[in-house]
């Protein structure tokens, strides 16, 4: 090989190293410089608001927490209406954990009696009431659906906790979600 070939072997060589770091200096600098989301900050949705825009609200739960059971806040509220009107509540508990509510007004959705389909019920006492609960945490990837309650409501429709967070949360969850229907006017309960 002549010395002028040697050379540009080199030059190739170096000019390939240089454009490698080149690019890696870009790269940082874009990584630098990118905003990024606070990862503490948290997307509160204000499920009272919701609650109130959607038809009927008097005949759907509105869960009102007090100062002394912690920072409760939603991530997620929507009503939902077709074949199975649903309105629905995401709760991020003091503890971090979730916990959903779902009320539906004409039978459950088959999305949710689905996945009541796969293991046993039993029955759990909330505040003198009845609910029956389906523990899937034994299931390999129970997802949001790791405790369920469910009881039928006095004015009609089923009510329904479901989540991850812990059994005390949950029956706070129930006993303020069946509450807030009997303040709002029922007169049942």
């Amino acid at each position: 090989m002549s010395s002028a070939q040697e050379r540009r072997n080199r030059q190739n060589i170096f000019t390939l190293i240089g454009a490698l770091l080149g690019s890696l200096g870009s790269v940082l600098v874009v990584v630098l410089i990118s905003i990024r989301p606070d990862p503490t900050s948290r997307a509160e949705i204000d499920w009272h608001v919701v609650h109130n825009d959607t038809p009927n609200p008097v005949l759907l739960v509105d869960p009102v927490f007090a100062e002394s059971d912690g920072d409760w806040w939603a991530n997620r509220a929507d009503y939902s209406p077709g074949q199975n009107p649903e309105w629905y509540i995401g709760l991020i508990t003091p503890t971090n954990g979730y916990v959903a509510i779902h009320q539906f007004t004409n039978g459950v959705s088959p999305e949710v009696a689905e996945v009541l389909d796969d293991v046993s019920a039993s029955p759990v006492v909330i505040n003198n009431l009845t609910w029956t609960r389906y523990d899937r945490s034994a299931l390999e990837s129970p997802g949001n659906y790791r405790n369920v309650y469910e009881i039928t409501l006095p004015q009609g429709g089923i009510l329904i906790v479901s989540g991850t967070a812990d059994e005390s949360e949950f029956e706070l969850v129930a006993s303020l979600a069946l509450e807030s229907v009997k303040v709002q006017g029922t007169g049942k309960g």
